[in-house]
């Protein structure tokens, strides 16, 4: 909860530099994991993007990593791990990869994030994620097929083991090809996270010639 705290107040105020992103340093900027984790495929390069629809620091950064994910080289694949600290919270992974499979991430991944963070909205259970999307144009029995599906608990199941094998305990954070953790709180900014990252995606292209 501490660390949680940390993270707001740090994403909170605006960094006055850039010198810790465009140097990175292993322990400040980024950290190695002990026990790297699995990634999807093996062929590429695995960039992860943890996130909770409750996150505001998430939404924000969410306007800068998007655009900058549309642009990665072939050899770089983005995915989406959302995070549901508890049960409390299960519903909203469950929407996301309910999304996912009826291919309706765009627009409504960025709708139910503006409906929480903007709006204010709570959801208690998928059904009332289900209720609100279908306000928005989207087939509310379609999604509920989805989000119930064995193949979203699956996902969801993946998803929780995914971030606890990162030991990611705040977000928004990041970790590339199963080895490297960082996080806008660690370096400092938003753009600074994403200099980072490219340092470590780099140093991961290298590393496979």
């Amino acid at each position: 909860m501490l660390r949680r705290i940390l993270l707001a107040v740090c994403l909170a105020i605006p960094a006055l530099s850039f010198a810790s992103a465009e140097h990175p340093e292993e322990g400040t900027d980024y950290t190695v994991l002990k026990t790297p984790v699995q990634t999807q495929n093996p062929k590429k390069i695995e960039v992860i993007s943890f996130f909770a629809y409750t996150c505001p620091h998430c939404y924000t950064y969410e306007k800068t990593l998007e655009p900058w994910a549309e642009k990665l080289p072939e050899d770089v694949e983005f995915v989406r791990v959302p995070v549901a600290w508890s049960d409390k919270y299960f519903q909203y992974s469950k929407a996301y990869y309910a999304l996912e499979a009826l291919n309706k991430l765009h627009p409504y991944h960025e709708t139910l994030f503006e409906a929480v963070i903007k709006q204010r909205k709570d959801f208690p259970t998928i059904e009332s994620i289900a209720d609100f999307l279908a306000t928005q144009g989207l087939d509310r029995d379609d999604f509920m097929k989805a989000a119930n599906s064995f193949s979203t608990k699956m996902k969801n199941d993946r998803a929780f083991k995914t971030w606890q094998a990162y030991n990611i305990d705040g977000t928004p954070a990041n970790a590339v090809n199963g080895k490297y953790v960082t996080a806008p709180h660690m370096v400092g900014t938003r753009e600074g996270a994403i200099q980072v990252m490219e340092f470590l995606i780099d140093k991961e292209r290298k590393a496979k010639k």
